[in-house]
């Protein structure tokens, strides 16, 4: 499946049990077990968001405290326990991710899109650099950037242009 509208993304992440916190200047945002909280703001290990204007996504994951957040993810039409965004982008492995439950979501699927995708090159978005790749294999268009900061793992969509 290829995220190509927000109508899609909201029901690939609503379907995985993603929950509706906020839509904010065209970002639609989207969390995985939020815990609200209105003085400090709410919390998640997972976040997700699109870009209505652009058509741009993106998923940040918590790099702390992960253990077993694998076998919370979504399974995927029989693949087994997979990373989410691993599936819809078409590299996750069909095997089951049993061994990798201590592993933390954002170095799973950043991995595989490593061995299974082209490097492409840095791209930079409002001032962050990202380490983009090219997926042939893939349905979705554009390229997959990586980067992390302040203890998250950021996954983003860079549309073609």
């Amino acid at each position: 499946m290829s995220i190509s509208s927000v109508d899609i993304f909201k029901k690939v992440v609503i379907e995985n049990g993603y929950e509706f916190n906020d839509n904010d200047d065209g970002w639609v945002t989207y969390g995985y077990d939020i815990m609200k909280d209105s003085i400090n703001g709410n919390k998640s290990s997972k976040w997700t968001s699109y870009n209505i204007k652009d058509n741009r996504w993106s998923f940040r994951f918590s790099k702390a405290g992960y253990g077993s957040l694998l076998s919370n993810v979504a399974k995927i039409e029989g693949m087994g326990v997979l990373p989410l965004l691993g599936a819809l982008l078409s590299t996750a492995s069909e095997q089951e991710d049993e061994e990798n439950e201590t592993d933390d979501v954002y170095d799973v699927i950043f991995e595989e899109v490593k061995e299974k995708c082209k490097y492409y090159k840095i791209l930079n978005y409002n001032g962050t650099d990202y380490v983009s790749y090219s997926c042939a294999d893939s349905s979705y268009k554009g390229k997959i950037g990586f980067m992390v900061a302040e203890g998250f793992g950021y996954i983003s969509h860079f549309p073609p242009e």
